[in-house]
């Protein structure tokens, strides 16, 4: 691809001096739409020639020309004895060092190349693209300064460069000092080459400025001459635009964008808000799905433990059913064991295994067939002693035959059954034992001692 090739760009601007103190507004920044320039970048703005008081030190050293002729004329005047102007010369008081023109006695000097030759320094997204367009800057600015001194020496009052606008430029300020045929000090802008022919400037600027890549500006007045002398139509003259009315376009072409940036940022605003408001509802939606995703699981985990501690009573009563598990008081309550045959069976690892999975349905199986196994075991209980309280009921009623038949045998004879006697007895106090152990001594109330046949007997007598 072909290298464009940029022009320096070089312009000459008249100057009064009372135009400095709104040249100073503009280059502080007081007098400006804050669409004309970048305030975050001003502070990259630097003095490159002269103090910041330059315009004021200027104007007092015009104040000091004008008056410094003023009293030499007013001198010459009195060694000639001319009253008479002398008087006149009082009356109009010291004159402007300065010839009237058009232009005025000062210039200001404007240059810079297109901001494309700046930017394609390097790629300005990268940080070093930024460090090669900064580097660009400055040697800009080292040809610059040097140009300035080299055509017009101490006469640069002032210079300066300026990065917040569109395009970095340096603007700079003549001074041009001189005397004239009689001596006075004046203010001459033809004294220097490049203001008197603004075509020679061109051709020296091309040529100081070709170190940096840049070329001359279209010779159009070279071309117009040449077409005039071979009786042609020459190029269009060009007119060159006022320094107000430039700066006044470049801050309307930095205000649009300024304008439509502002557009794209409302836009971008919107719709990061929009997709803020999305994020949001996607992590609400989110959050709901999570909620009844943890509910689910909940439910799941609830039903299985359900059917965990279902399992676990069914197991248990298996192992119950099969003599494979037992319950044994404790003082906590009922609690499942394995039985001998529990361990020499296989089956039973696998019951007690369904019976450990679930803590509560052991805990409800122990409960539950330890209030059946208390209850059967109270109800076998109490049968068991109700046929030993009637086995009891007629043992004592054959026993009380007994003492009937014995009563009314001869001594002799009932001496002979005592060895029986004492067995029956003995069988018979044991069962009167266990019947007072359960609550039934009422089964024994009034009934004759068994021990002693003979007193029984004495007293049935």
């Amino acid at each position: 691809m072909a290298t464009t090739i940029h022009p320096i760009v070089l312009r000459f601007q008249g100057l009064r001096p009372e135009q400095l103190s709104r040249f100073e507004l503009h280059r502080l920044r007081k007098q400006m739409d804050g669409y004309e320039f970048e305030p975050h970048r001003t502070r990259f703005n630097k003095l490159l020639i002269g103090s910041e008081t330059w315009a004021k030190e200027a104007l007092a050293e015009i104040d000091e020309m004008r008056m410094e002729n003023f009293a030499t004329e007013l001198t010459k005047l009195k060694k000639r004895k001319r009253i008479g102007e002398i008087k006149k010369r009082m009356i109009e008081g010291p004159k402007d060092p300065w010839r009237p023109s058009k232009h005025g006695p000062m210039r200001e000097v404007i240059i810079t190349a297109h901001a494309d030759w700046f930017e394609t320094a390097g790629d300005q997204s990268t940080w070093r693209g930024k460090m090669a367009k900064r580097r660009r800057e400055k040697d800009f600015e080292d040809l610059a300064i040097g140009w300035l001194t080299y055509d017009f020496g101490e006469d640069v009052v002032h210079a300066r460069a300026d990065r917040d606008e569109k395009a970095y430029h340096i603007h700079a300020v003549i001074l041009p000092r001189d005397e004239d045929q009689h001596g006075r000090k004046m203010l001459i802008p033809s004294k220097h080459d490049a203001i008197r022919s603004y075509e020679h400037a061109q051709d020296i600027a091309g040529i100081w400025f070709a170190q940096a890549g840049l070329v001359r500006g279209e010779a159009r007045a070279f071309a117009a001459r040449q077409a005039k002398a071979a009786g042609m139509k020459g190029p269009d003259p060009v007119n060159h635009k006022p320094t107000w009315k430039w700066r006044q376009e470049v801050a309307m072409e930095l205000w649009s964008e300024r304008v439509e940036l502002t557009a794209r940022s409302s836009n971008l605003d919107a719709r990061e808000k929009a997709l803020v408001e999305a994020e949001d509802a996607v992590e609400a939606n989110a959050a709901k799905v999570q909620a009844r995703s943890d509910a689910v699981g909940a439910r799941e985990a609830a039903a299985q433990g359900m059917a965990d501690e279902a399992d676990s009573v069914l197991a248990a009563a298996e192992g119950l059913a099969e003599d494979h598990f037992e319950l044994k008081e404790n003082a906590d309550g009922p609690s499942l064991a394995v039985t001998e045959t529990g361990k020499a069976s296989n089956s039973a690892k696998a019951l007690f295994q369904r019976v450990a999975k679930s803590k509560k349905g052991r805990r409800r199986a122990e409960g539950i067939f330890g209030r059946v196994w208390s209850a059967m075991r109270t109800r076998a209980q109490g049968e068991a002693e109700e046929r030993l309280s009637e086995e009891f009921a007629q043992i004592e009623t054959t026993r009380e035959a007994l003492l009937d038949v014995v009563k009314d045998l001869p001594p002799a004879i009932r001496q002979n059954l005592g060895t029986t006697w004492k067995a029956v007895a003995k069988q018979v106090i044991s069962l009167q034992q266990l019947l007072r152990k359960r609550g039934h001594s009422e089964v024994l109330g009034g009934r004759p001692n068994p021990d002693h046949p003979d007193q029984a007997a004495s007293d049935e007598k």
